[in-house]
C-alpha cells in the first residue's frame, strides 16, 4: 500500500534547496533519494503545478542549450517558509506513527510473545 501523501511538496522543495532544477530530474532524484518513492510524473508535475501556483515555486525556461529550451524550477522565499511549515507537520506526524509503532509492539508481543 503506497500513499503519496500530502507530503510530496515538502520532497521537491527539499531538492530544490539545493539549486534550480528540471522535472525530469527532481524525479530522477526521487528515484533515487527516496527509500520509498511514491513520486511518479503526473503527482511531480501536478504538485510542481500547485507550488506555483501557491508561490512556493517559481519557474522559467531556460534557454542555455539552444536546441531544446528546458523549464527549471526554482524555490522562493515563500517556497522555504512553507518547507518549515512541513518541518513541523513531519515531525508531529513521526511522533504519532512512533506511538503507533510502540503500541501495536507492546500489543503484538501480549498476544503472540
Amino acid at each position: 500500500m503506497k500513499h503519496t501523501g500530502r507530503h510530496t511538496g515538502a520532497f521537491l522543495l527539499l531538492f530544490l534547496l539545493e539549486g534550480d532544477n528540471y522535472g525530469g530530474k527532481l524525479l530522477q532524484k526521487c528515484k533515487e533519494e527516496l527509500p520509498i518513492n511514491p513520486i511518479d510524473s503526473a503527482i511531480l508535475y501536478r504538485t510542481l503545478k500547485k507550488l506555483e501556483e501557491e508561490g512556493a515555486i517559481e519557474s522559467y525556461l531556460d534557454v542555455s542549450d539552444q536546441d531544446k529550451p528546458v523549464r527549471m524550477y526554482k524555490i522562493t522565499t515563500l517556497g522555504k517558509r512553507k518547507l518549515e511549515e512541513f518541518q513541523i507537520d513531519i515531525q508531529e506526524k513521526i511522533k504519532n506513527l512512533s506511538f503507533f509503532l510502540e503500541k501495536y509492539k507492546k500489543w503484538n508481543c501480549e498476544n503472540n510473545g
